[in-house]
């Protein structure tokens, strides 16, 4: 399979495909290891969020979708960034996957 094929995989699947890519699939160029990093953090911060809010007893109008809507742009430009070979890096997210995954993506 093709980096980018590897990449695009990380995004649709969410965190669990970035943590296959990641992980589990050896011989990844440096690039498609920063994608599924960024893949999972976003998928986790999605999923963190998401969680704390339905525990909290004061809803705020739309706050869900706006949410999902964040976490599509993501996957999305993740998505797009693949596809076109760019730098992987997104903002926000790009850092706090250096950070996270520094020694697997190779930082």
């Amino acid at each position: 399979m093709s980096e980018k094929g590897k990449a695009i995989l990380a995004y649709v699947f969410g965190w669990l495909g970035g943590l296959i890519i990641l992980f589990a699939v050896k011989n990844n160029e440096r690039n498609t290891n920063f994608h599924a990093a960024q893949s999972i953090v976003i998928g986790v911060a999605y999923f963190v969020i998401s969680t704390v809010y339905n525990f909290i007893p004061i809803t705020i109008p739309f706050f869900s979708m706006a949410l999902s809507a964040i976490y599509l742009v993501g996957i999305i430009m993740g998505i797009t960034k693949a596809c076109k070979e760019e730098n992987p890096e997104l903002p926000l997210v790009g850092n706090l996957a250096k950070s996270i995954f520094g020694k697997k993506i190779g930082e």
